[in-house]
């Protein structure tokens, strides 16, 4: 092989290694980009989801305390709490069965906004409650807790709003009612209504 021939040789696998290590960077490149970028966009959609404050634990001792120390037939724990917007409070509601008839007794529940400080409407503000649809039971002379979850909005203006629980019985579960219907002026109400403040801050 003529020495012009070598050379054009060296020059053509010179070529062909740079280009091959120009092409293994890039792609290198390219690889740690979308993996940032993958990692940022999990990273900003997990800064979106609902941060969940799940109280029903303590609930139940509180709610044992006011039956054992009170005549009361409802009781709602907390009844005071601060949240952030964008969060989903879970609270507790109990039932005492204290039935002069000694009945067993199903019941459900309901939350309702009664006012706030902010501009908003309560009608907007009655769709964070979510309330069991299905009746609780409780036997003759016991007690019973079911859940209340609000679901707090990320936009929501600040401020104190204001609601009250509500408790309807029946001696079977469809007597209960639908809990959205259940309220002071039910022919059914379990109990008085327990007012409940929720304020929401950053």
């Amino acid at each position: 092989m003529s020495a012009k021939k070598a050379g054009k040789t060296r020059r053509g696998k010179k070529g062909a290694i740079e280009l091959s290590l120009g092409f293994i960077i890039t792609v290198v490149f390219a690889v740690v980009l979308l993996s940032l970028a993958i990692f940022w966009i999990r990273g900003f959609f997990t800064g979106l989801e609902p941060l969940t404050v799940d109280l029903r634990n303590q609930a139940q001792s509180e709610i044992s305390k006011v039956f054992q120390t009170t005549d009361k037939k409802l009781a709602v724990w907390p009844d005071k709490q601060k949240v952030s917007p964008n969060t989903n409070l879970i609270m507790s509601a109990g039932i005492r069965n204290n039935d002069k008839e000694g009945r067993n007794l199903y019941f459900v529940l309901n939350m309702k906004a009664t006012s706030t400080d902010t501009s908003m409407d309560l009608s907007q503000i009655n769709k964070w409650v979510l309330v069991p649809s299905d009746a609780t039971r409780a036997d003759a002379s016991t007690t019973a807790t079911s859940d209340i979850t609000l679901r707090i909005p990320s936009d929501v203006p600040q401020g104190n709003y204001m609601f009250k629980v509500y408790a309807c019985y029946g001696t079977t579960a469809s007597e209960t009612g639908d809990p959205k219907d259940c309220d002071i002026n039910s022919g059914n109400p379990w109990g008085s209504p327990v007012p409940v403040t929720i304020s929401i801050s950053a």
